[in-house]
């Protein structure tokens, strides 16, 4: 999404959120879909753990892959899923390379490396019209990675709903990078 998109969309959602409304309620309320850890499964595991964390994981995989700043690729059981991080946006890597695009990729490799087991949790809306699971990723030590690019400087906070869970979270992590200059703040031309 270009970022003068994503910048309209942020205001009218930071006045809609000065308006009263509150945020979505923590529990989980996917359907069970049958994916090993996926609510309702009853095979999920894990707890938040770390300090500053938000929610639990409701299951674990291995990462597989990481495609670009905001998707990977993770095994889940005998399955590899295609996950696209949930309330963010990264700068692409290819068509076209966008400003600190390799950064936002190169970030995510770091707080979940290849072969790193991290934890998951979905929303609302599992899916995305790509099929794609829609995931919020959690490290070892229950930092959610979703929020830790976003409060870097790496992606900007992205609402989609009905999977808006931490957003209040998001905005807020995205608005203190901004004034602190971080990551794609300091280092991309406004639009």
């Amino acid at each position: 999404m270009p970022r003068s998109s994503a910048l309209a969309l942020a205001a009218l959602l930071v006045l809609g959120s000065l308006a009263g409304c509150s945020p979505l309620p923590v529990e989980l309320r996917e359907p069970d879909r049958g994916v090993p850890g996926a609510p309702g499964t009853g095979t999920g595991g894990g707890s938040g753990g770390g300090s500053g964390s938000l929610g639990e994981p409701t299951g674990t995989g291995t990462i597989a892959s990481i495609t670009d700043g905001d998707t990977v690729r993770l095994r889940v059981g005998g399955d590899e899923l295609r996950v696209r991080l949930i309330g963010l946006d990264t700068p692409e890597v290819r068509d076209p390379l966008e400003c600190f695009g390799p950064e936002a990729t190169a970030a995510l490799e770091a707080l979940a490396p290849v072969g790193s087991e991290v934890g998951y949790a979905y929303d609302r809306d599992p899916q995305d019209r790509y099929e794609r699971e829609l995931m919020y990723l959690y490290a070892a030590d229950g930092t959610l990675i979703n929020l830790e690019l976003v409060a870097q400087g790496y992606a900007e906070a992205l609402r989609v709903e009905p999977n808006d869970r931490y957003w209040p979270e998001l905005q807020a992590a995205e608005r203190e990078a901004r004034d602190a200059g971080r990551g794609l703040w300091s280092a991309c031309p406004a639009p």
